[in-house]
């Protein structure tokens, strides 16, 4: 029964995507480019601008160059695919133990993260990682063996990594699509692996996602399943907090509002008060605080703040309600004139001058 369900499911699915787009539908990558630790904080030159990627072994005598790719998803049907295939076409391939144990992995990546300026420390100008190499999911998505086949420098030789799970996590939205890390964390492992990137010349040689709904190509022997890939790194932890120090004077039977604002992890944050407001008083999930108080006080607002990565944090504010403000006495009126209703002025008329004759 649950084989017949799951068949039903896929079926359907093929039906919208075939009604919604193309089947396989191929995207080219919109970002890409290469990390590594000489870099030292500073962009090399290749950054974004390199018609080949670097992902090397930490043996290499350049160890641990990473790439880093994004590719848009807008406009792809929500239906989620049935197999997703992250292709290279290789520059240069160098498997230098000759054996199966050279293994690139594909990791989700974090935050987001600039073609142009990313480098070993920092995501982006005044942005730095958490982690030194990239913030990155532990857990690989997908990855595949280097085998002696793909070595050379034909420029034709295709590799394809099985990311399906990373796919069907950004179409439903349960994580935002920061993009990924392809690197080889093999302690042994000496590989060059160096694939077109996307400012190749020849358009088809660009690193490309292949999403497919039906009838899914034949799995490739050499792709390893994320389930058997060991999580690598450290689990990350982009601290989230308040970024409000403190909330302006609220007054009773005014109306009264404000933004409170977070920092860290990523954007955007979810706002919610842990105890009551004061009474009159809303917060909307985006940090406005906002309504008419009905009674003065000192209140305590104690907040949780949840960001796009499931990260949370909490912070506390203090929302002073003082009295009505006292009406303004009239600047004109003197104090014996206090109460009275001031009669308007008159302007004089004035008579414009006659030109007298000559």
């Amino acid at each position: 029964m649950n084989s017949l369900r799951v068949a039903v499911v896929w079926a359907l699915s093929a039906w919208a995507c075939a009604h919604a787009g193309e089947d396989p539908l191929s995207l080219t990558a919109v970002a890409d480019t290469v990390i590594n630790p000489g870099q030292k904080g500073a962009p090399a030159s290749w950054t974004g601008k390199a018609k080949d990627l670097m992902v090397y072994g930490p043996k290499h005598g350049n160890p641990d160059y990473r790439a880093l790719l994004k590719f848009d998803l807008t406009g792809v049907p929500k239906v989620p695919v049935r197999v997703a295939l992250l292709r290279f076409t290789i520059y240069k391939c160098y498997a230098a133990r000759k054996v199966r144990a050279d293994i690139l992995r594909v990791h989700r990546m974090l935050r987001p993260w600039e073609e142009g300026s990313a480098s070993w420390t920092d995501s982006m100008p005044g942005d730095g990682w958490s982690n030194p190499g990239g913030d990155f999911d532990p857990q690989a998505m997908g990855g595949s063996y280097v085998l002696d086949s793909h070595t050379g420098e034909s420029g034709t030789l295709t590799l394809e990594i099985d990311v399906t799970p990373l796919v069907q996590l950004w179409q439903t939205d349960r994580v935002p699509n920061c993009g990924l890390i392809v690197m080889n964390v093999d302690n042994e492992s000496a590989t060059t692996f160096r694939p077109h990137s996307r400012e190749a010349d020849t358009l088809g040689a660009r690193p490309k996602l292949v999403l497919h709904w039906a009838q899914p190509p034949q799995g490739d022997p050499n792709a390893i399943k994320p389930g058997a890939l060991k999580p690598f790194g450290q689990p990350v932890r982009m601290r989230v907090e308040l970024n409000t120090p403190a909330l302006n004077q609220a007054r009773i039977g005014q109306p009264y509002k404000a933004d409170i604002r977070a920092k860290g992890g990523m954007a955007p944050y979810t706002f919610k008060a842990r105890n009551p407001l004061p009474e009159g008083m809303e917060l909307a999930e985006n940090g406005e605080l906002k309504g008419t108080p009905a009674k003065t006080g000192r209140y305590t607002i104690q907040l949780s703040i949840a960001d796009a990565a499931r990260q949370s944090g909490s912070g506390t504010l203090e929302l002073v309600v003082a009295e009505a403000a006292a009406a303004a006495p009239d600047p004109v009126a003197g104090p014996l004139d206090a109460g009275k209703t001031k009669k308007p002025a008159v302007a004089e008329a004035k008579t414009p001058a006659i030109e007298e004759e000559e």
